[in-house]
């Protein structure tokens, strides 16, 4: 789903610039260098993890020849996937869950760094992400490129959408853990065990 969405970013960004597949590269550059062209940037996924498909996906990426997008894939250790993470500009999540009931940690450690989230859309995803609060959610490679464009429009500086999500992120990622104990479960559990909460 993300090199879809990957390749019809580049597409659309494309056609809004009015390029086509003859543009030279070192014209984009150049054009780049001179101011001309920042209303899109150029977008870098780095793909953590070592499945058993890496290999597959990077031979894939090898072949899409894209003018506004690169992939990096890398294995990163436990010190340094936080260091990634907090560097970023936004995350994307292509978990689905086979039971439905399983939620992403992948996207608890993004929310963790303040790094908000585009995530794969299924039943239980929005107990963790709040959509146009600390992420968006998509169900296809169009709403995700749809997305990105939106997000990173006028980057970095006239990126509100993008800014407002990073906020959001940062404000929900600052409730503490004994806050959401005594506003969601505590009342739960004493409402089981029929004690009125004080």
């Amino acid at each position: 789903m993300l090199l879809e969405a990957a390749v019809m970013y580049d597409r659309r960004v494309a056609a809004i610039l009015n390029e086509n597949d003859s543009t030279l590269e070192e014209v984009l550059w150049k054009e780049l260098a001179d101011g001309k062209q920042y209303l899109y940037p150029r977008l870098l996924f780095v793909i953590t993890g070592k499945g058993p498909d890496k290999e597959k996906y990077e031979e894939k990426i090898k072949k899409l020849h894209l003018k506004r997008v690169a992939f990096r894939t890398m294995w990163l250790s436990a010190e340094d996937y936080p260091l990634l993470l907090g560097s970023a500009d936004l995350g994307v999540c292509l978990h689905t869950s086979s039971s439905g009931l399983d939620l992403p940690m992948k996207v608890v450690d993004m929310f963790g760094c303040g790094l908000p989230v585009c995530a794969v859309s299924y039943s239980c995803i929005k107990e963790l992400v709040t959509v146009d609060k600390n992420g968006l959610l998509f169900s296809s490679p169009s709403e995700l490129a749809d997305e990105l464009l939106m997000l990173f429009k006028g980057f970095p500086d006239e990126c509100n959408a993008l800014k407002s999500l990073r906020n959001g992120t940062l404000e929900i990622g600052s409730s503490r853990w004994t806050t959401e104990w005594e506003e969601h479960a505590m009342p739960l559990i004493l409402e089981v065990l029929g004690v009125e909460s004080t």
